[in-house]
């Protein structure tokens, strides 16, 4: 039996479009969405939030902006340094052999439960509606640390770091808002996990979606039918 690994965002892009899915893991790198150019901006940001956390932590605190929403402690750096890194971070295996696996930014432990945190930067200011598209990634991780026996509750943080200023001397003002979501149970992540590793074991991808724009891309220039995406 095959079996497959896959990560929070790739089941976010289930959750989007199973056949863009299918095709990203299935088929591999020639037939994964196409990226639009981007910045190396926010990977540097993530380095230096990493640093940032870092430095709270060797003093058993949290940072201000972090402290306003939650109470506890940063994990050990030891523990937070495997979680970071996808080879070495949270893992589950199924019974048939596919797993999940997860890069944790940082993890707070309150009341004895491990709580998952997740940094973002985004350009613009929070809408109504910004943290819905991480609800399954941070109930991922939620999942992940029940599954390695760690307690863990029914929500997550999200903190973003927005731009807001440019002062006279260059220095970039940033707005930071710490968000708590509420998380899917496990139960139900398992279920998407399990949805999503039938669409995998298919032959052939599902259907067009028309909804979905990468799909009606993929038709437009390539004109390729489900009859010529057999695969095994």
């Amino acid at each position: 039996m095959r079996t497959f690994a896959v990560s929070p965002s790739t089941l976010n892009l289930f959750k989007d479009c199973p056949r863009c899915f299918w095709n990203h893991v299935v088929r591999g790198e020639a037939y994964k969405r196409p990226s639009p150019p981007t910045s190396t901006l926010p990977s540097g940001m993530d380095v230096l939030i990493k640093k940032y956390f870092d430095r709270y932590r060797n003093t058993g605190t949290l940072p201000q902006e972090l402290a306003a929403v939650a109470a506890g402690q940063l994990v050990s750096q030891h523990l937070i340094d495997q979680w970071r890194y996808w080879r070495t971070g949270l893992t589950f295996v199924d019974r048939d052999g596919s797993k999940i696996f997860g890069a944790l930014d940082e993890c707070l432990i309150t009341g004895g439960a491990y709580v998952p945190v997740d940094y973002k930067t985004r350009g613009f200011a929070l809408k109504e509606d910004s943290t819905s598209y991480y609800v399954l990634q941070m109930s991922c991780y939620n999942f992940l640390l029940r599954k390695n026996e760690h307690p863990v509750t029914d929500y997550a943080y999200l903190v973003f770091y927005i731009p807001e200023a440019v002062a006279e001397s260059g220095q970039v003002k940033f707005a930071i808002t710490a968000v708590k979501i509420t998380t899917l149970p496990a139960d139900e992540v398992y279920r998407i996990f399990r949805e999503a590793l039938a669409v995998l074991a298919s032959h052939e991808p599902p259907p067009f979606n028309n909804s979905c724009s990468f799909c009606r891309w993929a038709l437009q220039v390539t004109g390729e039918r489900d009859s010529q995406l057999k695969l095994f």
